[in-house]
């Protein structure tokens, strides 16, 4: 008898704070209101103290109209306030708006249905051609083992490749180009020296 006294006072301690909390919020009256003080001061009657409520309660939502308004839901649509399992048919829907919502989603039932028993006439495939391709799982992936392997070694011989061109072109085009820019100038002082010679040989034969 004493742990349900206690359970009780706990319960209308926490239900006298929250409220006080509300009002808080609501109102920014921090100090506790004269009905709260009164309430608390009856520690031996619970009844006391849960009318004391109530009436705070009704005073709150006298000054609060959003107060006012959740009591109404409250009152005239409880089943907002509680949870139920979607199972559980609201008690407060006649049997006429229960009907009302099956016929509207009438469509929606026989759709489902029509998808239920398609799944049903669905034959599952045959698991022999998944079996062999497991089974040449390894011969695939040595294959992309060797296919990774050639792909190097052509990037190698490109790379060697590339190397020799470079180099061919280095010692061969350019190397000639400056050989044949050192054979033209030597064949241009020749000619000129033979020039010279020619010129020398018929000024002594008096040609000149």
């Amino acid at each position: 008898m004493t742990t349900s006294k206690a359970v009780s006072a706990d319960t209308l301690s926490l239900l006298e704070t929250r409220l006080q909390r509300l009002d808080y919020l609501l109102n920014g009256d921090t100090g506790p209101s004269e009905e709260t003080t009164t309430s608390r001061q009856h520690h031996g009657s619970a009844a006391a103290r849960l009318r004391v409520l109530e009436r705070s309660l009704q005073s709150l939502a006298t000054k609060s109209p959003t107060v006012n308004e959740i009591l109404f839901l409250q009152k005239h649509h409880p089943d907002l306030f509680t949870t139920s399992s979607p199972s559980t048919i609201p008690s407060t829907l006649p049997t006429t708006s229960l009907a009302s919502l099956v016929l509207a989603h009438e469509n929606l039932y026989r759709t489902t249905s029509t998808h239920l028993t398609h799944l049903q006439d669905l034959t599952i495939p045959d698991p022999a051609p998944t079996s062999k391709l497991i089974d040449l799982r390894p011969r695939i992936d040595a294959a992309r083992t060797k296919q990774l392997e050639q792909a190097k070694e052509v990037a190698e011989l490109r790379a060697r490749s590339a190397r020799a061109v470079e180099a061919w072109y280095e010692g061969g085009v350019l190397g000639m180009d400056e050989q044949w820019a050192e054979w033209e100038e030597r064949l241009r002082e020749a000619e000129i020296l033979v020039r010279r010679r020619e010129a020398g040989r018929r000024r002594e034969e008096g040609v000149v």
